[in-house]
C-alpha cells in the first residue's frame, strides 16, 4: 500500500502543484484593478482546470486501457512473476540449505551427535501412493491442516538472517552449480521486451529495475568470492541419497543426478517395520525414498555432492544484506497490481510469491 501511495504521489504532484499555483494566483488577483483582475482570474482558472482535467484523464485512461487489455497485462505481469518465483527459490536455498526441500514442519533434524546429523521426515509428510498409484501426503488429508501457517520468508530482516545462515548446512549437490546468471539474463531480456514493459505500470517497472540491480550485485559477489563463499566441513548428514543415471563416457557429457530423501528405518522399531504399509512406505527390505530434486551435471564425484558445506563466516553480513535486498524487491512486487499469485508453468500450478 505504501508503494502504491508513493507512486500515486509522484505521478500526480506536478499537476497538483500547478493547480495550487492557480488557486494562489486567483486569491492574489482579488487585490488588483478590475481589468487586471479579470485577466488574472482567467489565467488562474486555466491553471486550475487544465491540470485537473489531465489528471482525471490519465487516471481514467490507465484504468480503461488496462481493462481492455486485461489478458495482455496478466501475461506481462506473470512473465515477471515467473522470474520473481525462481529468484525466491534461489534465496530460500541460500537461507535454509538442505532444509529447503522440506516444509518447515515436515522435518526433524537429530543433531545429538555433533559430527553426524540425522534428517528424518515426519510420516504425515512422506509422499505415499494409494491403490490406484496416485501420490498423496497424509498431512493434506487432516482437517486441522492450515497451509497458510508456514513462515513468511519476507518477514526475515537483516538482523535475523545471519543467525539463520549460521545454522544452515548445504549439500555439495546444491552448490556445485549454484548461480543466478540465467535469471539475471532473463530479467535483462524481459526489460528489453517492449510488449511486456509497455503493459507494466511505473511502480512495477521500478521494482523490476531495483530487482535487477540487486541481482547483479549478488551475481558479482558470488563470482568475486568463488570457492571462498562455501567451506567444506567434517559434518555428515544421514537421510540423503544421490543417484546418477549413468556415468558420462565422453568428457563434457551431462548425466542426470537425482537427490533423494532416504530413510533406512534404523530409528524405527522392528514391530513397525514388519507392519504392512501402503505405496512406497518404509519396509525392512525396501527403505523409503522420496525424490527431492534432479539436475543435469557433468562428471562429478557423488561423495563430493554429499559433502556438507557451511557459509564462510566472513561473508555472512554481505551475503545477508544482498539476500534481504532481493527479498524486499519481491515483497514490493506482491504489493503492486501484479499481486502475489503466479502461474508456475514449470510445476503446472498456481503459486503464491
Amino acid at each position: 500500500m505504501q508503494s502504491i501511495i508513493k507512486h500515486l504521489w509522484l505521478s500526480t504532484w506536478p499537476k497538483l502543484a500547478v493547480a495550487f499555483f492557480g488557486i494562489a494566483v486567483y486569491f492574489f488577483a482579488v487585490n488588483f484593478p478590475e481589468d487586471a483582475q479579470g485577466l488574472l482570474v482567467n489565467i488562474a482558472a486555466g491553471l486550475i482546470s487544465i491540470p485537473v482535467i489531465f489528471l482525471a484523464y490519465d487516471l481514467w485512461n490507465e484504468k480503461s486501457h488496462r481493462r481492455v487489455n486485461e489478458n495482455a497485462y496478466h501475461y506481462a505481469e506473470n512473465e515477471m512473476g515467473q522470474i520473481m518465483l525462481e529468484m525466491k527459490r534461489h534465496m530460500e536455498e541460500l537461507i535454509y540449505g538442505y532444509c529447503v526441500y522440506f516444509d518447515s514442519d515436515d522435518l526433524i533434524v537429530d543433531d545429538s551427535d555433533f559430527s553426524n546429523h540425522v534428517v528424518r521426515m515426519k510420516e504425515t509428510s512422506k509422499i505415499l501412493h494409494d491403490e490406484e498409484g496416485e501420490p498423496y501426503q497424509l498431512k493434506y488429508q487432516m482437517a486441522d491442516y492450515d497451509e497458510d501457517e508456514s513462515e513468511d520468508l519476507y518477514e526475515i530482516d537483516k538482523s535475523e538472517i545471519v543467525p539463520v545462515m549460521a545454522d544452515a548446512r548445504y549439500l555439495g549437490y546444491q552448490i556445485v552449480d549454484w548461480g543466478i546468471d540465467d535469471l539475471v539474463e532473463n530479467l535483462s531480456e524481459l526489460l528489453k521486451n517492449y510488449f511486456v514493459m509497455k503493459r507494466l505500470d511505473d511502480n512495477e517497472s521500478s521494482v523490476i529495475v531495483h530487482l535487477l540491480e540487486s541481482a547483479k550485485m549478488l551475481q558479482v559477489f558470488m563470482k568475486r568470492t568463488g570457492d571462498n563463499l562455501f567451506l567444506p566441513s567434517d559434518l555428515r548428514v544421514t537421510g540423503f541419497l544421490c543417484k546418477v543415471s549413468e556415468t558420462p563416457r565422453i568428457q563434457g557429457e551431462l548425466s542426470l543426478y537425482s537427490l533423494f530423501y532416504s530413510d533406512t528405518g534404523e530409528h524405527i522399531s522392528s514391530e513397525k517395520l514388519q507392519a504392512p504399509l501402503a505405496g512406497n512406505a518404509l519396509s525392512s527390505n525396501h527403505p523409503y525414498e522420496q525424490l527431492l530434486d534432479e539436475k543435469l551435471l557433468g562428471c562429478v564425484d557423488k561423495k563430493l555432492l554429499m559433502t556438507v558445506y557451511v557459509v564462510n563466516p566472513d561473508q555472512y553480513v554481505i551475503l545477508g544484506d544482498l539476500i534481504t535486498e532481493i527479498l524486499a524487491c519481491i515483497g514490493d512486487w506482491r504489493n503492486t497490481n501484479a499481486g502475489g499469485v503466479v502461474t508456475d508453468y514449470e510445476y503446472g500450478r498456481i503459486k503464491s510469491l
